[in-house]
């Protein structure tokens, strides 16, 4: 998928040179404008990653593609699904057995083409389909128990959670536009909704726009998404620029743009490479920038952001962490083994625990995908100024 540039507003400021933070009010919403660096001293470290379990498929019982939407159960299970055969959700123990795979291929009970989500309510895990259109519910074990029908369209669903003791949904609008079978670039809503528990009732909460460019009922994302998910507190990626929404969910309200000052990587044209065969035949704007944020985590109390600052040699990533009121309290770089693998490019999303673990979808020498556990060495609890 193509990366592309957002050109975000121009908000003439007056500030003060010393000011570490600008807290600006705008339209009732706080944003958080943080400085380019940090008063830590140990920002921009180096942070390492042990490998402590992987995961891999036998190319018969489990065969993975491309694994994503990784959640950990509350026994240290990892849960995550692929495409390789169709849509499957995978149960693997902590010690890295397999436990279930559950999901086929169809119409029948348990049975879906086209899976949108899944989530966990109390023991029961609950996937939704939009095609056909359903919701099954599975028990702890895998085992199939009940499902019915949704009549509002999960398709675009690319967000779902509970949490708080509700649930809560993103979509993309594309489909229900005029614009998906239009031409050119076009501003697509996207939405959060709250979710009755039998899915009949969904509460719009809140609109962000994504830019898309569209032909011939194809189309390309030019703004990264992504969000995460604490409480009743929401996070929301949705620009090629730095910045992320904050937004409480019990006020239905954004309470925060949390921002700073970040230098744009431009990106790397490969010299007779074929083109992404996503957007042939779209035309997308010309941008020398990649996006800014990778992905988001909600850990602990904090907001950690991965960019797109690599360290030249390797695939170190810079991450940025924020505290609970937006502020830039610090950042470093995870630095994975040097084990021969490619950290990046099977990616959809990692996976990162309160309890210092990450999860990383990785390519082999092989080009097999395997899933990694790593240990993070330094886990980062509180302000900047409380670990010096």
């Amino acid at each position: 998928m193509p990366e592309r540039f957002f050109k975000a507003r121009h908000i003439a400021i007056l500030m003060s040179i010393l000011a570490p933070v600008l807290v600006l009010v705008l339209r009732g919403q706080t944003q958080i404008e943080n400085p380019k660096r940090l008063l830590s001293k140990n920002a921009g470290r180096v942070i390492h990653l042990d490998e402590v379990l992987r995961i891999r498929d036998d190319g018969k019982t489990a065969i993975f593609r491309t694994p994503q939407q990784l959640h950990t159960g509350k026994d240290g299970s990892l849960f995550f699904m692929d495409f390789a055969e169709g849509a499957r959700l995978y149960r693997y123990g902590p010690e890295g057995k397999l436990l279930f795979k559950i999901l086929k291929s169809g119409q029948g009970p348990g049975e879906c083409n086209i899976q949108s989500g899944y989530f966990f309510a109390d023991d029961i895990i609950r996937v939704t389909a939009w095609i056909p259109p359903k919701i099954m519910d599975f028990g702890p074990d895998g085992r199939y128990l009940r499902e019915s029908k949704i009549e509002e369209d999960t398709h675009g669903l690319w967000f779902v959670a509970a949490a708080d003791g509700k649930i809560y949904g993103i979509r993309d609008e594309l489909f229900s536009t005029s614009a998906f079978k239009s031409g050119g670039v076009f501003s697509i809503p996207n939405s959060v909704y709250e979710i009755s528990p039998d899915f009949r009732t969904w509460k719009k909460l809140y609109e962000f726009p994504v830019r898309m460019a569209i032909k011939r009922a194809r189309a390309i994302r030019l703004d990264m998404i992504d969000a995460a998910i604490r409480g009743s507190t929401l996070y929301v990626l949705h620009t090629a620029e730095y910045g992320v929404v904050k937004f409480n969910l019990r006020a239905a309200r954004v309470e925060q743009l949390i921002t700073r000052v970040y230098d744009r990587v431009k990106g790397v044209s490969a010299k007779g490479a074929d083109p992404d065969p996503e957007a042939r035949g779209i035309d997308t704007p010309t941008d020398p920038y990649i996006f800014d944020i990778n992905e988001i985590h909600a850990v602990g109390e904090n907001l950690w952001v991965f960019t797109s600052t690599m360290k030249p040699d390797g695939d170190d990533q810079q991450v940025d962490v924020f505290d609970a009121a937006g502020r830039f309290i610090d950042n470093f770089f995870l630095h994975f083994p040097a084990d021969g693998r490619n950290h990046r490019i099977a990616r959809r999303k990692s996976l990162i625990t309160d309890d210092g673990y990450i999860y990383v979808p990785d390519q082999e020498e092989d080009g097999l995908v395997t899933i990694g556990k790593y240990k993070i060495r330094e886990m980062v609890r509180g302000p900047a100024s409380e670990r010096r």
